[in-house]
């Protein structure tokens, strides 16, 4: 790999910039802006994009290098310090992203981008390439170039001071030309200790079937994964967001029951919303293109209003909270802190037509959780193995709540709409005073199970419409009463 100092070097504090090779693009110009900067941010500003627009318009591969080092005026030294500032930047990086696209015809197109920021023995610096493997169509291209401004905003959310997940550009591709988009990322810092550590960890992926986030950071872990294989099911985008702002809620008072870490609840709550903000008329009209139209599954019109009214209106899925198990008393090594929370939807559809359909929806919610509290305030405890550290809670929950709906039509006349509620929570605490268990604290097991048989309501506004006794105004009022009645489940337990 061959280094080249520009024809005018500039040199500032003793420093010099190197490329790998001459600038010349639009991407050499942002990479040299941002080389100086001293944020992820900043030094990511505007990257994405133009490395996506330059793979549209060329559609080649391509790499570039600048790395700031120490001044030194000889070819050979500025050879060995450029070297020696490329490996630091590739094995310790700062930050790093990598995109990895797959077209219908057959090719990959793979983005990344590795950033050290932070001054060292052997310099600072950016590296990025693009790497194409088979030909892209130029409608193929167009496609890639949809994509730059919602690569920008990923890199802009996921590299500010408070990470943030905004995913809906990325989320926005044509699957008819593109068969999947994956964005990987990676930040670097300092852990408890003030070692070198991987504070946040990110993968993105989504297919024309299911999208999904994987995050990773010092304190746990969260996935959220929804399955776009059953179109019907999604509702408008009214009910959707209704539904979604129920589960933040949810996981709101999960997280304050289980003490959940604050951050990494953050990070859940935007994967989830951006998630189910993701899909909606455009990918449902789309879904029906590939199917037949027995297909009652991904068939828009398979469904009546009552039918919606009676389900969540997302799409399924499954998400999870895990922060990492620790034994943070080491005279108590057994009472372990924990909080594992996780959500899901799945859906069955069945019957050879729509007029024969039958649908059923569980929602589950799961809780697991164990803490240790300060006597006198909500903070964690300094437990150490004096005696006299030995004063705090600890708490252990365990909660659950389901919510099922079943529903079936023979010949297009409901036979069956059914709703069914079940929650149990239960919370343990001990109250410890210099190493010695003073009190117990036991909440009483709640355990609720409800049930609600809609099917004469369901009649009963049939035969109402039928009549003409029954305006539209009325009819949305009692179908959002029935969606609520649904989405009640969430707040059970």
């Amino acid at each position: 790999m061959t280094y080249e100092a520009l024809a005018n070097l500039q040199t500032r504090n003793g420093q010099m910039q190197v490329w790998e090779q001459a600038p010349t693009t639009a991407v050499d110009q942002i990479i040299g802006r941002n080389a100086s900067a001293t944020t992820e941010k900043a030094r990511f500003a505007g990257l994405g994009s133009a490395l996506l627009e330059q793979v549209a318009s060329t559609g080649a591969s391509y790499r570039q290098t600048i790395v700031n080092v120490g001044a030194t005026y000889s070819p050979g030294k500025i050879q060995g310090k450029a070297t020696d500032a490329l490996w630091a930047i590739q094995s310790r990086p700062s930050a790093s992203a990598d995109l990895t696209i797959k077209t219908q015809s057959g090719a990959t197109v793979r983005i990344s981008i590795i950033d050290q920021k932070n001054p060292s023995a052997t310099g600072s610096g950016i590296a990025v390439q693009i790497e194409v493997d088979g030909d892209l169509t130029p409608q193929e291209k167009e496609a890639l170039q949809s994509l730059s401004k919602g690569f920008d905003q990923a890199l802009e959310g996921l590299t500010g001071e408070t990470p943030t997940l905004d995913l809906q550009g990325l989320m926005k591709f044509d699957s008819k030309l593109l068969t999947k988009v994956e964005l990987k990322t990676e930040l670097y810092g300092l852990n408890d200790k003030g070692d070198r550590a991987m504070v946040l960890s990110t993968r993105f992926t989504a297919n024309a079937d299911s999208r999904e986030i994987e995050i990773k950071t010092l304190k746990g872990t969260a996935s959220v994964k929804t399955d776009l294989r059953q179109s019907a099911i999604w509702g408008s985008a009214e009910q959707k967001a209704q539904a979604v702002q129920q589960y933040l809620g949810r996981v709101d008072k999960a997280a304050e029951r289980g003490n959940g870490n604050q951050e990494l609840v953050d990070l859940f709550k935007s994967s989830f919303s951006a998630l189910h903000g993701g899909y909606g008329a455009t990918e449902k009209a789309g879904s029906l293109d590939r199917v037949t139209p027995a297909d009652i599954t991904s068939d828009a019109h398979a469904f009546s209003d009552e039918d919606h009214s009676l389900l969540t209106g997302l799409a399924d899925f499954k998400a999870t909270i895990l922060t990492n198990r620790r034994a943070s008393n080491p005279r108590h090594t057994n009472e372990i802190d924990i909080f594992d929370y996780k959500l899901e939807q799945s859906t069955r559809i069945s019957g050879g037509s729509a007029a024969n359909r039958a649908i059923t929806q569980a929602q589950t919610s799961d809780l697991t959780a164990a803490f240790h509290r300060s006597l006198r305030t909500k903070r964690e405890p300094d437990l150490g193995s004096d005696t006299s550290t030995q004063n705090y809670y600890y708490t252990q929950v365990e909660d659950h709540s389901s919510t099922l709906v079943e529903l079936a039509y023979e010949k297009d006349k409901p036979v069956r709409a059914l709703i069914s509620h079940t929650a149990s929570q239960s919370l343990h605490t001990i109250m410890v005073e210099n190493n010695k268990v003073v009190d117990t604290i036991d909440e009483p097991l709640q355990q609720q199970s409800k049930q609600k048989d809609l099917l004469p309501l369901l009649e009963q506004l049939r035969r109402q419409e039928d009549a003409g006794q029954l305006t539209q105004e009325a009819k949305d009022r009692t179908l959002r009463e029935w969606n609520g009645m649904v989405l009640e489940g969430l707040n059970a337990a």
